[in-house]
């Protein structure tokens, strides 16, 4: 008792040196928030001017609004809301029962420190205890909450990427969407900024809910003990959000998008050398696509500049802004104190409870860091999702009709045009028969590729109608080979599974895959573009034709990585009713029965195309 008391008269002497101070300063509060304030606005506003001039003009932030529709697709659309709803419900009661141990264990503080300054061994005793079995309640709900947001951060993560892939793997929405140009990262922004948002997304619920929760905790507290510091931490808080959104808020935001558009940018150059390394190395080009790139880096610096200068100015702003948290609930307690009106133990009470209280008010200041990171990436996936949806043939006057038991091929007045308005084709119409083969034949650009793709439904400048079988195969000239097994390449888009062994093996020689075959086995895995050819990739493609035995074969230049027998070969392998080629080789025309062919312009200047047997 003796070794506990003698703590009290060196605290009542350390608490009437700050009294002496703070009951002259209390009365003038209004006028040191205003001299704190106004040093602190005034650098953030040099800050403003000082990078003002390197903002970029053509990307503007949403602010908030992105973030809950963003936010919206994850909570109530799609198959995971009830699991996510379950770990938000989780996640609140476990925030709700770690605030009750919390706020409790202010009171239990009290008591002890009240005990301390008075001797009181056995109060302090109990009062301790108390708080350790506080302590021991709230450990486990902590570790619950951890728990909840880890699950719920999955379950938004996995309902914004089901989403986006469901709607980027629709038929042709990947070409629509790489034809308008305006989303160049999609994959960037599905694989990484769907997981950041998200977990980021659950962190902010949670600030937001413990922040609720203290502040419906701990101001109660403050206001029993001061009404005026009550008062004063509302105000003081509303001010620095206030501050923090109108002077940090749009710049940081518009940063923030900005670098992302831009490592994105720069992420795909290098993505694309990588790609076309073999090329870029016979070009010689590596030095000049590498002053390219490190120029759009330089670019990318800059703009990170400016974001660290913002960001120095809001943690200046947000450091001096937190001082209060500190000396504001001393230097109003102390008086009270003296004066008899409260215990030791209050001290302590109010300092963590104002502290505690200003923490939730001031959420805007102290994460708008997040904040701003958050609305950018947002604003990147609702920019995507908008764009997905858009991403579908434009109005076309152009009649597509697939017949499900038809094996021919039918042109009825086809006139197509380039985006410019430059006439290529003029009511071009013929009809295939089953067993018939056509190759088309003209010099290049004249709209021979533009002629297949109208087949496939991927040309909406033109008119007329198209009627072809359901069964169709396309091959084109740069062949598309997935990941996995050389069984999943041959035997590609069916699932796997769908052709035996035998099957794959038998259209593989078919397509004259021997030596690929004699190098790998159907249960390999490698990168299958880096270590096969180009012939071979396109005879990949071919095997994957043989086994879809579809009633019509595409190929635009399917075969012009392969010698002129090899060529012969796959054609004779067709079993395909009706094929239409584009090749430049005149020696392939052997292998079709008609001929469609590009010739002069009549005297008008349009178009003119002739369809005839061989």
């Amino acid at each position: 008792r003796g070794g506990l008391a003698a703590y009290a008269p060196s605290a009542s002497t350390w608490l009437e040196a700050v009294a002496a101070a703070s009951t002259a300063w209390s009365s003038r509060w209004p006028l040191a928030l205003l001299a704190c304030a106004v040093p602190v606005l005034a650098v953030a506003a040099a800050v403003k001017r000082r990078v003002s001039g390197r903002q970029s003009k053509e990307l503007s932030g949403n602010g908030l609004g992105t973030i809950f529709r963003v936010a919206n697709q994850m909570l109530w659309k799609g198959p995971h809301r009830r699991r996510a709803a379950g770990y938000l419900l989780l996640l609140f009661l476990a925030l709700a029962t770690t605030n009750a141990a919390t706020v409790a264990q202010s009171f239990a503080q009290r008591e002890y420190m009240s005990a301390l300054a008075q001797g009181d061994a056995a109060l302090f005793g109990s009062g301790l205890a108390f708080a350790l079995a506080l302590l021991a309640v709230s450990i486990p709900t902590r570790c619950l909450a951890e728990f909840a947001t880890g699950g719920l951060g999955i379950a938004w993560r996995d309902a914004l990427t089901d989403g986006l892939l469901d709607e980027y793997f629709k038929p042709q929405v990947a070409y629509w969407l790489r034809k308008e140009g305006v989303v160049k990262d999609p994959d960037a922004r599905i694989a990484v900024e769907a997981g950041h948002f998200a977990d980021a997304a659950v962190l902010m619920v949670r600030d937001v809910f413990e922040n609720a929760m203290k502040l419906l905790g701990f101001i109660g507290v403050v206001y029993t003990i001061s009404r005026q510091l009550c008062v004063v931490m509302a105000s003081y808080a509303i001010l620095g959000a206030f501050a923090t959104v109108l002077v940090f808020g749009r710049p940081l935001i518009r940063l923030d998008r900005g670098i992302r558009a831009q490592e994105a940018t720069l992420r795909s150059a290098i993505a694309r050398c990588r790609d076309k390394a073999e090329a870029l190395t016979f070009a010689q080009g590596e030095a000049a696509e590498g002053a390219v790139i490190k120029e759009r880096y330089q670019d990318l610096r800059r703009r990170q500049w400016s974001r660290v200068l913002w960001r120095t100015g809001l943690a200046s702003f947000r450091d001096c802004f937190s001082w209060a948290a500190y000396l504001l609930p001393i230097a109003f307690v102390a008086p009270l104190y003296l004066r008899g009106e409260v215990r030791f133990g209050a001290i302590a009470q109010t300092v963590t409870a104002f502290q505690a209280s200003l923490d939730a008010l001031s959420v805007v200041v102290r994460k708008f860091r997040s904040v701003s990171s958050l609305v950018a990436e947002g604003g990147r996936l609702e920019g995507l999702s908008e764009a997905l949806g858009r991403a579908v043939m434009p109005q076309s006057a152009i009649a597509m009709q697939t017949v499900t038991d038809g094996e021919g091929l039918d042109v009825i007045k086809l006139s197509l045009s380039l985006p410019t308005g430059a006439k290529l084709c003029t009511n071009l119409s013929f009809t295939l028969e089953p067993g018939q083969r056509v190759m088309i034949s003209g010099e290049s650009g004249v709209g021979k590729t533009t002629f297949i793709r109208s087949l496939a439904g991927l040309w909406s400048d033109g008119s007329g109608c198209v009627r072809r079988p359901a069964s169709a195969v396309f091959l084109s000239q740069e062949p598309y080979l997935p990941e996995g097994t050389l069984r999943r390449v041959l035997s590609f888009p069916a699932v796997v599974g769908s052709f035996s062994d035998a099957e794959i093996l038998l259209a593989a020689q078919g397509a004259q895959l021997d030596g690929v075959l004699g190098r790998f086995a159907l249960d390999d895995v490698v990168d299958w573009e880096a270590v096969l050819s180009r012939g071979e990739q396109q005879r990949c493609t071919f095997c994957q034709a043989l086994l879809a035995r579809p009633a019509l074969v595409v190929l635009d230049e399917a075969t012009s990585a392969l010698d002129v027998e090899r060529e012969a070969l796959l054609y004779e392998a067709l079993e395909a009713s009706c094929v239409v080629s584009v090749s430049h080789r005149i020696g392939l025309l052997e292998s079709h029965t008609h001929v469609l062919r590009r010739e002069e312009d009549d005297e008008s200047g349009r178009p003119v195309w002739t369809f005839s047997p061989l």
